[in-house]
């Protein structure tokens, strides 16, 4: 495996996780800056972080883009369903 393949599967976990976490706290729309800017954290550049987010969808997340008038074409995506990640956060009884 690859350098960048290696990144890019880590980088979809994160995703992954950061999604679930968003999904469960109620959230359904993330930004294509906080792509970016998940995609950092794995050493992908905004590019690779676009297109890494794109390629996963129904595998990590299902939903609709926003579109945006500038480059790369959406501003954000609303999510409409993200499969759980990881154990639910421990609720107090």
């Amino acid at each position: 495996m690859t350098e960048n393949q290696h990144r890019r599967q880590e980088f979809a976990r994160g995703l992954q996780n950061e999604l679930a976490k968003l999904w469960r706290e109620g959230g359904d729309r993330i930004d294509r800056i906080g792509v970016e800017e998940i995609g950092r954290r794995f050493r992908l550049d905004q590019d690779e972080a676009r297109e890494a987010f794109v390629a996963l969808r129904g595998d990590v997340w299902e939903g609709e883009f926003i579109e945006a008038n500038e480059e790369p074409g959406w501003e954000a995506v609303v999510l409409k369903d993200v499969p759980s990640s990881g154990p639910p956060e421990e609720t107090p009884i």
